[in-house]
């Protein structure tokens, strides 16, 4: 039985995941595209980084993990995107963590620090949520670089 639930438009959570993974697969720089925990029972989809092949250009953080996550459920589905380099971790999230910024939130995490912002990111598919964020990754990323 396939439930018609909010953004994945009939998705169960493997498809979904499995379209994830297929579109990661294809992105320059992402390489061991993988479910986590295993691909019988996917929670979300993990690659590793070329951080310069991405960015395309030179970058002083070389490897990075970048994980999705997609939970569908009635009303709104809870969806993650995480970039984790060993300096920062910042990602869009869509869930209940804070409602006061709106349905999706953008949070950046250092050694000295964690801010939350409003993520003004509406998109409900699963797809299209990872491509927004994929579109504003590289400037949220060269965004952290200090001298």
């Amino acid at each position: 039985m396939v439930l018609f639930l909010a953004g994945g438009r009939g998705f169960t959570r493997r498809e979904g995941l499995r379209r994830i993974k297929e579109r990661l697969e294809k992105e320059p720089g992402f390489s061991n595209v993988q479910y986590r925990p295993s691909r019988l029972r996917p929670r979300s989809v993990v690659a590793d980084v070329d951080t310069e092949m991405f960015l395309g250009k030179e970058f002083p953080r070389k490897q990075t993990t970048f994980e999705v996550a997609w939970r569908p459920r009635a009303g709104t589905d809870v969806q993650r995107v995480q970039w984790a380099d060993d300096a920062v971790s910042l990602g869009w999230h869509k869930d209940d963590d804070h409602e006061d910024l709106g349905t999706t939130h953008f949070q950046i995490e250092t050694d000295e620090e964690l801010i939350h912002e409003p993520g003004h990111l509406e998109a409900e598919a699963p797809l299209s949520f990872l491509e927004t964020c994929l579109q504003r990754l590289p400037a949220r990323v060269e965004g952290t670089i200090t001298d």
